[in-house]
């Protein structure tokens, strides 16, 4: 009995200490792969790299991805936006343009500048000790690029660099986004 006893509890050690990683690589992972798959489908999704941790949006209430877009008045105003986090952790990403005269074109590209009417703009919200709402710079453009938008579907990529309160660079890289729009 004491055998059989002895035989099960070093089997059972034996099959704690495997390991279902075969390729023996436990390091760490690409951040990227923590990203949404950048898709054209409207799937709800927006994801980048900040200084390249994984930035990824809750999907539901107000932190979810979420996009609109409208013409008033001769101009267009475009909002994409999304957050994560809360309380010391939270941050939030919005990229767009208010009062823009030129309609949006799928498969171009648009300069992430200062937040002046009526350029395009990236501004990084953030509250890890203190808060941080920082934009784009003339000096430093990024960039925002439409891959697909139609009459629901806005999708598309981004990245942009934003100095905190201290004039360190932050760098927002490897943006995409895919959302059905609003109006």
């Amino acid at each position: 009995m004491k055998r059989t006893f002895f035989l099960l509890l070093l089997a059972s050690l034996f099959l704690i200490n495997c390991n279902n990683d075969d390729n023996g690589d436990d390091g760490p992972t690409d951040p990227l792969d923590e990203l949404p798959a950048a898709t054209q489908t409207g799937a709800q999704t927006l994801g980048c790299l900040i200084n390249g941790e994984p930035f990824i949006p809750s999907n539901f209430g107000n932190s979810a991805p979420n996009a609109f877009y409208q013409f008033v008045d001769g101009a267009y105003t475009l909002s994409i936006s999304a957050s994560s986090g809360g309380g010391d952790s939270f941050q939030s990403i919005l990229i767009g343009t208010i009062d823009n005269p030129q309609i949006i074109d799928e498969n171009s590209s648009y300069e992430l500048i200062s937040c002046a009417l009526p350029n395009y703009c990236g501004e990084l919200t953030s509250f890890p000790d203190e808060l941080i709402a920082v934009n784009s710079q003339n000096s430093n453009p990024g960039l925002l690029t439409i891959t697909r938008f139609d009459e629901s579907i806005i999708s598309g990529t981004f990245a942009f660099t934003v100095l905190d309160n201290d004039g360190n660079e932050i760098t927002i890289t490897d943006g995409r986004f895919d959302l059905n729009y609003t109006n």
